[in-house]
C-alpha cells in the first residue's frame, strides 16, 4: 500500500508520459501509425511567422519550471544535502567524509552549470530560427534529465567518491540500504505504469499483481531515477521480458494491445540512450 501511495505522488511528474501513452493507445483501435517520430517526446514548437523563443524560457525548460539559475542551484544544494544525510544515516560518516562528499557534489554541479552555459549560448543564437532551434533540442533534453535526477548518479564525481571512500562495514551497510531503496522506488514506478496501461488494458486483481511481480522479478531498477523518462524505462524493461514468460498472463486480444506498446517503446531506445535515461550497458544487457 505504501508503494502504491508513492506511485500516486509521482503521477504528476509523469503526466507528459501519460499523454503520450493515451495517444498511442487511442490509435490501437484503428491501426498504428508507421512513423515512430510521431511518438517521440514533443519538441516545443511555435508559429512559423515571427518565430521567437523568449530568453528566460531556456532556464524554465532546463530547470523544470524553475525560473533562474540561482533557484536551480538552491534545489541541487538541497538534493545534495539529502543524499549525504541518507548515506550518513546508513553508515555514520565522519566529518572528513562529509566534506569530501560535499566537495565532489559541488564539482558535479560546477560541471553541469558549465555545460548549461554552453548550450545557452547555442540557444541564444537560434531562438529566432525555428529550423535551427528544433535541432538544439537534442542538447537541451539531456540537461533536463540530469537536473531531474539530481546530478549525483552512478557516473558522477559524488558517486565515484562515495564508492572509493566507503570501506568494510560502512560499504556493506550503505549497499544494503541503497539496494532496498532502489527496489522500493522501482516497485512504485512499475505499479504506476501498470495503472496507466489499465486505461486501455483492464486487468483482474490477480492478473495485475502477477504482472507487477513478474516485471519486478524479470527486470532491474535503473541506476538512477530521472522523472518523466522513468515511465519509458519501465516500459522498455517490460518489452525485454521473454515472450514465453509474459504472454501467458494475457488473452490474445490483450497481448496484441500490449505488444503494440512494445513496438512503440522499442523505437525510443536511441532517444533513451541519448537523453541519459538508459546507460549503454543497460541496453546491451
Amino acid at each position: 500500500m505504501t508503494a502504491r501511495r508513492d506511485a500516486t505522488q509521482v503521477c504528476r511528474a509523469w503526466w507528459p508520459a501519460y499523454i503520450a501513452l493515451a495517444g498511442m493507445l487511442s490509435r490501437s483501435a484503428t491501426g498504428w501509425a508507421q512513423d515512430e517520430d510521431d511518438d517521440l517526446p514533443a519538441v516545443p514548437q511555435a508559429q512559423v511567422a515571427n518565430f521567437e523563443i523568449q530568453e528566460n524560457q531556456f532556464d524554465s525548460w532546463v530547470f523544470q519550471n524553475l525560473q533562474t539559475v540561482a533557484a536551480a542551484r538552491k534545489k541541487l544544494d538541497q538534493m545534495l544535502s539529502l543524499q549525504m544525510d541518507d548515506v550518513d544515516r546508513a553508515c555514520q560518516l565522519s566529518e572528513s567524509q562529509r566534506k569530501k562528499l560535499q566537495l565532489a557534489g559541488r564539482g558535479d554541479m560546477l560541471l553541469f552549470f558549465e555545460q548549461v552555459e554552453v548550450v545557452r549560448k547555442k540557444f541564444l543564437l537560434v531562438r529566432r530560427d525555428q529550423q535551427k532551434f528544433n535541432e538544439i533540442w537534442q542538447d537541451i533534453s539531456p540537461l533536463q534529465v540530469r537536473f531531474q535526477s539530481g546530478l549525483f548518479g552512478d557516473d558522477s564525481f559524488y558517486r565515484k567518491t562515495l564508492r572509493n571512500m566507503l570501506k568494510g562495514e560502512q560499504l556493506s551497510k550503505f549497499s544494503l540500504v541503497d539496494g532496498e531503496r532502489r527496489k522500493f522506488q522501482y516497485l512504485a514506478k512499475v505499479e504506476l505504469v501498470v495503472a496507466m496501461l489499465e486505461n486501455a488494458l483492464p486487468m483482474r486483481d490477480e492478473q495485475r499483481q502477477k504482472f507487477i511481480n513478474l516485471i519486478v522479478e524479470q527486470s532491474k531498477p535503473p541506476r538512477s531515477f530521472v522523472g518523466q523518462q522513468d515511465y519509458y524505462i519501465v516500459m522498455w524493461n517490460i518489452s525485454k521480458i521473454p515472450e514465453q514468460t509474459l504472454k501467458p498472463l494475457f488473452a490474445d486480444t490483450e497481448w496484441k494491445v500490449l505488444n503494440q506498446q512494445f513496438a512503440q517503446v522499442r523505437g525510443l531506445e536511441q532517444w533513451l540512450k541519448q537523453s541519459g535515461a538508459l546507460a549503454k550497458d543497460e541496453v546491451e544487457e
